[in-house]
């Protein structure tokens, strides 16, 4: 019920900004690396199409089985924007919701080199069509589930792009993902017997990069949460991603566990409150510069 209250709650209030005059479009652009197209929803701030100032962009990153209307149709990205930046808890920026595909786990895997997609293709179209910074401190990434494991792959491996990452309910499974996982169908991880390939996962989970992310000695700043009912065991995983960060970056990791479990009203919450924190990073990052 204190759920459901808080959420109710933040609707109300965002409800004076719900007809704000931001827009979403869809847009796509030819991956190379896949050999097909990458569809994409973006959020345009009000204002944009007058702007001379580029905007900071934060990419936002579907879970598992969905697509790139996810964070606009389930999420409510419009307004959970419109409100937080109307109360100046976030920059006005531009949110690109892209998808390399319902189960490519956003990392070069067996079938699909997605990890290389939105490095090479997705980023440079971005930063080309949209009136967007280039540099660190205006670039950020979040991502729920199977999106926090790549938000989290690409914080770790490419700490010089991004200034934090929201790591919402992500699907980091130590060693091994649960049978009930999406992880254990996608062909990412399938060998060509159609079996589940350990040795795939492996080495595309986040502890084949955390040694080199921390040789690096960039920090990314990491806000980690997740619900306390998910059945896929994710708070525990949270939780030992939270530990280990922390041994080197405690004042540039959070973590919260929230009452929930693996669904659309702890995704929500969890962009409502990542997303001003991780806002705060990036404003930090860019006055030191």
């Amino acid at each position: 019920m204190k759920k459901l209250l808080m959420v109710a709650a933040f609707s109300i209030a965002a409800s004076t900004q719900a007809f704000a005059d931001s827009q979403i479009i869809h847009d796509s652009t030819h991956s190379d690396a896949l050999g097909r197209s990458i569809p994409m929803y973006v959020y345009l701030p009000d204002g944009y199409q007058t702007a001379k100032e580029p905007y900071p962009v934060i990419y936002m990153l579907h879970g598992a089985e969905s697509k790139e209307d996810s964070w606009v149709d389930r999420g409510g990205i419009k307004v959970t924007a419109d409100n937080l930046i109307a109360r100046r808890q976030l920059r006005p920026s531009v949110i690109v919701m892209p998808t390399t595909g319902p189960q490519t786990w956003y990392v070069d895997g067996n079938a699909d080199k997605a990890e290389t997609a939105i490095l090479k293709d997705l980023l440079p179209f971005v930063e080309k069509k949209y009136n967007t910074r280039k540099d660190r401190a205006g670039r950020s990434v979040a991502g729920l589930s199977m999106g926090g494991y790549g938000a989290l792959n690409l914080s770790l491996s490419y700490p010089e792009l991004f200034c934090a990452a929201g790591i919402f309910s992500p699907a980091i499974y130590v060693p091994l993902p649960p049978q009930t996982s999406a992880a254990r169908r996608a062909a990412q991880f399938v060998d060509k017997s159609g079996a589940f390939d350990e040795s795939a996962w492996t080495k595309a989970l986040y502890t084949s990069r955390i040694d080199d992310y921390k040789k690096k000695g960039t920090v990314v700043p990491m806000w980690i949460q997740s619900g306390d009912h998910d059945p896929l065991g994710i708070v525990v995983s949270a939780a030992n991603l939270y530990w280990e960060l922390n041994k080197t970056q405690k004042n540039a990791v959070e973590y919260r566990v929230v009452d929930g479990g693996h669904d659309w009203l702890v995704f929500r919450d969890s962009s409502v409150s990542g997303l001003p924190w991780m806002n705060s990073q990036c404003e930090v990052l860019d006055k030191g510069k």
